[in-house]
């Protein structure tokens, strides 16, 4: 729970900062950009089998950093004052290793 706290804290940080997009258009969108700044994607531990493919596949395509968190979706979305968020996307290199960081002491 406290690596939870501090994976919070983290993606909190960086929305204030305005590194982070969230909603699966917007992310989609950014990836499809030229040249997109997307570090890491996390993906919130309730999301349906079909949104899971749908990043996974992203992540193939864009060879990208998908990590799966231990937060719901309203959790989630919470730390970036939204509703409802299957994954948001951090693009600072300094927040994703942050991020990193706390999910691997997990």
């Amino acid at each position: 729970m406290i690596n939870n706290t501090k994976l919070v804290n983290i993606i909190s940080m960086a929305c204030k900062a305005g590194k982070v997009i969230s909603g699966e258009f917007v992310i989609e969108k950014t990836l499809a950009s030229k040249n997109h700044r997307v570090k890491i994607i996390l993906l919130a531990q309730d999301v349906s089998d079909a949104t899971r493919e749908k990043y996974e596949k992203m992540q193939r395509n864009y060879d990208l950093n998908l990590r799966n968190v231990e937060l719901t979706k309203d959790e989630l979305a919470a730390c970036i004052g939204k509703t409802d968020r299957a994954a948001i996307a951090v693009v600072d290199q300094g927040f994703a290793k942050a991020i990193e960081k706390i999910l691997e002491t997990k």
